[in-house]
């Protein structure tokens, strides 16, 4: 079991872990990727706007930055979307144990 409840994106716990879990706790999805969703939040570089341009890119500059996924902190009432290309805005300067990125390379 990972710990998260199915219906309702909530930590029960029941993995052992009350917060963040060390990185490769569980297997991988069918991609062969690790922790896409539910350990914390993912900071992205994008700027925040509630709709992208026609062609997907999203705004050059801006006041908040976005970030996507969910976290251990998520509840039915707070993480509505809880998923991986969920996104909300966040401020660019923000920290907090249940927020952090993702490292990607491009092949």
């Amino acid at each position: 079991s990972s710990g998260i409840n199915a219906e309702y994106g909530e930590n029960t716990e029941e993995d052992g872990f009350k917060t963040t879990s060390p990185v490769g706790s569980y297997s991988p999805n069918s991609f062969g990727l690790y922790d896409m969703i539910g350990n914390a939040w993912e900071w992205v570089d994008d700027w925040w706007t509630v709709s992208h341009s026609p062609d997907g890119s999203p705004p050059p500059t801006g006041e908040e930055k976005v970030k996507k996924g969910g976290s251990f902190m998520c509840t039915k009432q707070y993480c509505y979307r809880y998923r991986c290309e969920a996104r909300t805005k966040t401020s660019a300067d923000t920290t907090g144990l249940n927020v952090g990125f993702r490292c990607a390379k491009s092949l």
